[in-house]
């Protein structure tokens, strides 16, 4: 079957879009995150389709959840559970219900004014999750470790970065890497108590802005980079000098990345020039037999040539900021206060 590609218009401006899994069946309903509103709000949806056009799927609000400030990022915590990052700087955990979708989202615990200027607000630009502990950053240039069992805040690096910190991404427990306005990338070791990261290099040489940060999720030493330019950039850590692989990607700044969770060498990218791709990282790999006699897979940078590139629909004239993919269907929030749905996508 043919991509099927559906656009519904919302009436706000998306930041953030999470499809809410289900175990055995593809997902139907989905979280959304507001921005540049006069009140923003995280929204639980649901897709339906009429009795005239069964094909054709509609998303309905389900419930609303109103937030203080723009939604920076959602991230799931367990199935059941979301950690949220706003403009104002707060952090808030939120369960919603496993049986009744349509149930208010409700507050486990609230982190206020985690990153601040003083007493002057600043934003939480980002944050990532690993077995429930939440990493954060924010314009204010630090890094906090939160547990979200006890709701406190295991970990703290105050001045991590001189400018604000854009993108995070636990590499392990014990480690997480920080990407800044000016393509600064920091490894940060969370065991010692010392202020200055294990390894530091840049994205490019452009100083453009890290704007997302990815692992391989069966490499995890291979990490990925979005970049305010549209490039990629790929780093095998235990050669972290420098990147492995620059692809020139989109024409402006990459906003989101996902591998497919059910395929590694499916990789999603978004931009802000209204575009959504789907590339086949296999074209990037190369096995060898290691001087152990183990197979290493590495990216070669002279073979970048070898990409598949797909564009899932035509180009919008605004920025998609933002995709999450479950099984054969992908769905982005954009910046034309729109919710586009794709549909049976082979993976």
């Amino acid at each position: 079957m043919p991509l099927d590609v559906q656009g519904t218009f919302v009436s706000q401006k998306i930041n953030k879009i999470r499809w809410i899994p289900e175990e055995y069946i593809e997902a139907n309903c989905f979280f959304t995150g507001s921005w540049d509103d006069d009140v923003n709000s995280i929204k639980v949806w649901t897709l339906e389709s009429n009795q005239e056009e069964e094909d054709i799927e509609y998303p309905r609000p389900l419930s609303e959840f109103i937030v203080d400030g723009d939604v920076t990022e959602i991230q799931f915590v367990d199935s059941t559970k979301i950690a949220v990052s706003t403009s104002n700087g707060d952090v808030k955990l939120l369960e919603i219900s496993v049986y009744d979708k349509k149930s208010p989202l409700r507050e486990i615990h609230s982190w206020k004014n985690l990153h601040n200027f003083g007493l002057d607000q600043c934003s939480c630009t980002s944050l990532h999750i690993l077995d429930g502990d939440i990493a954060t950053i924010g314009e204010d240039g630090n890094v906090n470790i939160l547990n979200s069992r006890r709701g406190e805040i295991s970990y703290r690096i105050v001045g991590a970065d001189s400018c604000s910190l854009h993108s995070v991404c636990f590499i392990k427990h014990t480690e997480v890497i920080t990407g800044n306005l000016r393509g600064h990338m920091k490894i940060w070791d969370l065991r010692t108590n010392i202020n200055k990261p294990a390894a530091s290099f840049l994205l490019a040489g452009d100083e453009m802005a890290a704007t997302c940060i990815l692992n391989h999720p069966t490499q995890p030493h291979i990490i990925l980079a979005g970049s305010e330019s549209g490039s990629l950039a790929v780093w095998d850590l235990r050669v972290n000098s420098f990147p492995t692989t620059l692809l020139n990607a989109h024409s402006a700044g990459v906003t989101e990345m996902q591998f497919h969770p059910e395929n590694p060498h499916k990789l999603f990218t978004s931009s802000v020039s209204g575009e959504i791709w789907d590339w086949n990282m296999e074209g990037m790999t190369k096995s060898t037999q290691g001087p152990d006699n183990q197979i290493t897979t590495w990216l070669p940078l002279e073979e970048k040539n070898a990409m598949m590139v797909n564009s899932l629909m035509p180009p919008l004239h605004k920025p998609i900021n933002t995709l999450h993919c479950d099984k054969g269907k992908i769905i982005c929030g954009t910046d034309n206060e729109a919710v586009y749905l794709i549909k049976n996508f082979k993976y």
